[in-house]
């Protein structure tokens, strides 16, 4: 009984050590990073800084009221797989697109925020 225990535990012990785990990351599509960003300063950056830092936004939005939003987005993939040695394997796929937008009033940046969604 006891060796029979003991064999189990050694068993389930083994099993820990035989775990893997491959992460790769890459990148699908970059157009500003946190250093761009960091530059941006309310109520003196203009809109030609804008676009000469950032390049052209994926949209433009103008409103009645003359206020306009550029977004720019960010697209990157994770690829995670995790496995117990002769057991199973998981594939986990994400992919996080980050989205800049920066809002204008009278071509001088009034405010910005970033959005994030995972998939």
């Amino acid at each position: 009984m006891i060796r029979n225990t003991l064999v189990a535990v050694l068993a389930l012990g083994l099993t820990g050590c035989l775990v893997t785990i491959d992460s790769d990351s890459r990148a699908l599509r970059t157009v500003w990073s946190e250093g761009d960003v960091s530059r941006l300063e309310v109520g003196r950056s203009d809109e030609n800084f804008v676009s000469t830092t950032f390049g052209e936004p994926i949209s433009r939005q103008t409103y009645a009221d003359g206020t306009a939003i550029w977004k720019y987005r960010n697209r990157s993939e994770k690829d995670t797989e995790v496995g117990v040695f002769l057991i199973f394997s998981v594939d986990v796929e994400e992919e996080r697109t980050e989205t800049l937008s920066i809002e204008f009033v009278d071509g001088i940046v009034s405010n910005y925020w970033i959005d994030e969604a995972r998939f």
